[in-house]
């Protein structure tokens, strides 16, 4: 038998290490490595280890026995399977006891001072009411795509959009979510400004959280240099595992210099920097800004902002160099790979992307021929040993 109590924790005087986890051992042996081996400022950070139901008593063996000698331990092994959505927002109820939680799902692997950040971001930006949560992991990839983001000299920036590789709540934060959850109904996803493609996700607790802070007008805070990476093993969300998670860690200690919230960069859920309004001198109910093709004006704005080919009439046009990409409209760079349209002469049902060459040098910024003819033979020499049934 093993112990499913949470045992009642309570420290309010601290913020607390929550790790989700279900039915891979070796992940979680990972994790809690990397917990082990962190920098800390106290003796007494509370560990929770919360596994999901799956039957493997291997994994709930080495949890029970795992020693952690930063602080207390709690063990909570579910009676019964909750799935990986109701897992995490199972957790995130665990901020009645604590400070804060940091919430670690266990592909996930920290920075030796993860925790430094976190309680100097808490402190800083913990009583804002405008802020829904504080993100570990600095973004690299939009999907398939490298994506940067506007440095202005602070040491993080604001995003209509949730962490879930590494993500911390206060309890006010936290409630503020769960109150809106409670009443919220999948019918008013078509309410909501954001990607359709992500409404469309079936097992993400995530979408949930970005719909509350559009529908809230609230932001997450990112840092620009990740205290968590993702190895993105096999599990729920995919069958093979994947490195596009990885962020470049933290690996050193850091003096953070935090912006308050007026003087921070804010992107919205489709990755727009919000200045780029003022830039241009139109409105954000007059402007649609498409960067990857996942805007479908839901505000039915009269100009578009994109890198699509469009049969619409342009009123200007940029070039596609720098990087964040925002900066070749900000320093009005000549091109003809952005394009701000005005859609009064044409309706546009759905913004589509054509993918030009010089797109894709964008992306790519450079490629190694005998590199990609060395993964495309071995990618079809292992089908076709599979195929054969060749080990």
């Amino acid at each position: 038998m093993f112990d499913n109590s949470i045992a009642h924790p309570d420290n309010k005087e601290r913020i607390a290490v929550v790790v989700v986890g279900y039915n891979r051992l070796s992940s979680i042996k990972r994790l809690l490595k990397s917990l082990v081996n962190a920098q800390y400022d106290h003796s007494d950070i509370p560990l929770v280890i919360s596994i999901d139901c799956s039957g493997d008593t291997a994994l709930y063996d080495y949890v029970q026995k795992f020693e952690w000698k930063h602080g207390s331990k709690y063990v909570n092994i579910q009676e019964e399977r909750l799935g990986l959505k109701k897992h995490v927002i199972h957790c995130g109820d665990l901020t009645k006891y604590f400070k804060a939680v940091i919430l670690l799902e266990d592909d996930i692997f920290v920075s030796e001072y993860f925790y430094q950040y976190v309680e100097k971001a808490v402190a800083f930006y913990g009583n804002d009411d405008r802020i829904g949560g504080i993100s570990l992991y600095q973004n690299e990839m939009k999907g398939t795509l490298p994506i940067t983001f506007m440095i202005n000299g602070g040491d993080t920036y604001l995003k209509q959009s949730p962490a879930s590789w590494g993500e911390c709540w206060t309890d006010t934060q936290w409630n503020g979510f769960k109150k809106w959850y409670d009443a919220f109904s999948d019918e008013r996803f078509g309410e909501i400004d954001m990607p359709e493609y992500i409404k469309a996700w079936k097992k993400a607790w995530s979408k949930y959280y970005m719909a509350y802070l559009i529908d809230s007008e609230r932001y997450f805070v990112f840092p620009y240099v990740s205290l968590t990476t993702c190895f993105g093993d096999a599990g729920e969300h995919s069958s093979i595992p994947s490195t596009i998670g990885q962020a470049n860690l933290l690996c050193g200690k850091k003096e953070y210099h935090f912006h308050g919230y007026e003087d921070m960069i804010r992107y919205d859920s489709y990755g727009t920097n919000e200045n780029i309004y003022d830039w241009l001198g139109i409105s954000k109910d007059d402007l649609c800004v498409d960067w990857y093709g996942t805007n479908n004006n839901y505000r039915k704005a009269r100009f578009l902002l994109t890198t699509a080919s469009l049969n619409l009439r342009i009123i200007k046009h940029f070039g596609l160099l720098m990087h964040p990409i925002e900066l070749n409209v900000k320093y009005n760079i000549e091109g003809n790979d952005i394009f701000l349209y005005d859609t009064i002469n044409g309706e546009v049902s759905s913004v589509g992307k054509k993918t030009s060459l010089s797109e894709t040098y964008y992306y790519i910024r450079s490629m190694d021929v005998r590199l990609a003819a060395k993964y495309v033979c071995n990618h079809y020499y292992s089908k076709i040993k599979g195929k054969l049934g060749i080990k």
